[in-house]
């Protein structure tokens, strides 16, 4: 009985023998799997490459234009930050161009004050030498008085060379352009060619008036009765004893001399006009340029 029963248990039914038993692989269906699923993936990335969302998907006109304007403002923007930039450096260098230019005034007003100073005591010896001259017969006393005038007043110059410092700079540089005050732009360029002008002026007496002058000095006075060899006065030239005389008693060349004196006196006389009119002006421009500029 034992032995019926474990052969009847061992007895697999035919049926159930095939359904458990394993079924072998085929390796073509295999790889057909893969092959789709690679495709699939390949699709899914494809895909997502036209996300919308991704960085390289089409534009339309509305993105172009927002970036468009973001980039104007941009640089709209620096623009305007170096134009005020610049505008605040300009301004700045402007006022400093009229501080620099108010004080080239008033150096200039002290030249001038030194200059009318011995100009009008020039005149003042030119008239003294001339009514000696026309006062003949010449003495002792009066042709001392000559000798003395001439070597003081006719060997002598005070010019004033005006300060142009900053004037030179605007000029040089092309400065003028950064006064951006008309007002203030034609009073620098107008003081410029009165200080010109009365330069020229002075230049023309020395080389012209005063040059003829000497010409005749040296033909008429001999400076050895007044200069020892260090260029000082004699002693004995103030002595009422010590004799002088004229290298010359020429009527015509003593005349030729006076007319020589009264042309370099008009010219000066011409000289100092000029001179006291810029003198009087400055403290006018200089109040211009404090209002203006709140110097």
């Amino acid at each position: 009985m034992p032995n019926n029963t474990d052969e009847e248990n061992l007895d697999i039914p035919p049926g159930n023998q095939s359904e458990n038993t394993p079924k072998e692989v085929d390796p073509s269906t295999n790889r057909e799997a893969i092959t789709q699923n690679e495709e699939i993936e390949i699709m899914e990335v494809h895909h997502h490459a036209h996300d919308p969302a991704a960085p390289h998907h089409k534009k339309n006109w509305k993105n172009y234009f927002w970036e468009f304007l973001m980039l104007f403002l941009a640089v709209f923007c620096g623009f305007l930050a170096e134009y005020q930039l610049e505008h605040t450096i300009e301004k700045d260098r402007e006022k400093q161009y009229i501080a620099s230019m108010m004080a080239d005034m008033v150096e200039d007003s002290t030249k001038l004050n030194v200059t009318l100073q011995f100009c009008n005591r020039q005149v003042n010896g030119f008239d003294s030498l001339l009514q000696n001259i026309y006062n003949r017969p010449y003495t002792d006393s009066s042709l001392k008085v000559m000798y003395r005038l001439q070597l003081k007043y006719t060997h002598t110059r005070s010019l004033t060379r005006f300060t142009k410092r900053t004037i030179t700079q605007l000029k040089n540089s092309g400065g003028l352009r950064l006064i951006r005050n008309k007002a203030a732009s034609d009073t620098i360029i107008l003081y410029s060619e009165d200080c010109e002008q009365i330069e020229a002026q002075g230049d023309y007496i020395e080389k012209v008036r005063m040059g003829k002058i000497n010409d005749y000095s040296i033909k008429l006075f001999d400076n050895q009765f007044i200069l020892n060899d260090n260029g000082n006065f004699r002693k004995e030239f103030f002595d009422k004893n010590f004799k002088i005389s004229l290298l010359s008693d020429d009527e015509k060349l003593i005349r030729e001399y006076a007319n020589a004196l009264t042309y370099a006196r008009s010219s000066l006389k011409n000289y100092i006009s000029m001179q006291n009119m810029l003198k009087g002006y400055i403290p006018e421009r200089l109040k211009f340029f404090q209002d203006k500029y709140s110097l």
